[in-house]
């Protein structure tokens, strides 16, 4: 009798048993089959979902936690309706679950070494990021002319967003200098410094620091700004002095 001696479905002979096999002997076969599927499924104890290939409008399942992969836009997608309902195809890969949301989404852009003069006087700066030493997302334009549309990030999908920026002054005296997180135009972070300048000091030179989540919707921006009450204060380019990054959270 052609009977495999074998463990997984992927070992069975389509072709057993021949037709000259005795039908006494299909009590073997039915045992063999009961083996490999239970080997090959070891934990499937109840009704069990599965993952469906195939082109837009998607499968008609009504079972949740079936898994699509949708050839029309290349994307794996999982029923999250109860059973029975009609199905409600999220994408896998924006799903709350999802596990490293920054993966899509991250940046750090800075000047290049190269220093930036400032209004001064209380005049609140736009900071020119020239360089990026990553933006996964491609969320970050760049400055290249004085444009109100660059030097800032934009999400490219809705979540919550940690921010953080670093600014060094390269010199200047007694003032208040401040960095503004703004989002959409609104200011929705701030931090202060005074110094008070002696000239035995020669000058100061400060670093001021920045941090916050913001709730995003996609679209929104997030710019990061810069003001002295100084009228003789730059800010270093150097990449290790004044940088802005961030990332996705969830």
């Amino acid at each position: 009798m052609a009977l495999e001696d074998v463990d997984y479905v992927t070992e069975l002979v389509k072709e057993n048993p021949p037709g000259t096999d005795a039908i006494s002997q299909g009590d073997n076969h039915i045992r063999l089959i009961k083996k490999v599927l239970t080997q090959s499924l070891p934990d499937v104890d109840r009704a069990a979902s599965t993952i469906i290939t195939m082109a837009s409008p998607g499968p008609t399942t009504n079972v949740k936690g079936t898994i699509w992969y949708d050839t029309s836009a290349d994307t794996l997608k999982i029923n999250t309706a109860t059973t029975g309902a009609t199905a409600s195809w999220v994408e896998i890969a924006d799903a709350p679950w999802s596990t490293s949301p920054a993966k899509s989404s991250m940046f750090k852009v800075h000047r290049n070494g190269s220093d930036q003069s400032t209004t001064g006087g209380g005049t609140v700066d736009q900071i020119r990021w020239t360089n990026a030493d990553f933006d996964l997302g491609s969320e970050f334009t760049l400055w290249t002319s004085d444009d109100d549309t660059q030097s800032r990030f934009t999400a490219a999908a809705a979540g919550k967003y940690f921010f953080h920026g670093n600014v060094s002054e390269d010199a200047g005296g007694g003032a208040d200098d401040d960095l503004y997180m703004y989002k959409n135009g609104v200011l929705v972070a701030e931090m202060h410094d005074f110094a008070t300048y002696d000239s035995s000091y020669g000058s100061v030179k400060r670093t001021l620091q920045i941090s916050t989540i913001l709730d995003l919707s996609a679209s929104d921006y997030v710019e990061l700004k810069y003001r002295t009450e100084h009228t003789n204060t730059d800010i270093l380019g150097a990449a290790i002095s004044t940088y802005f990054e961030g990332y996705k959270l969830v």
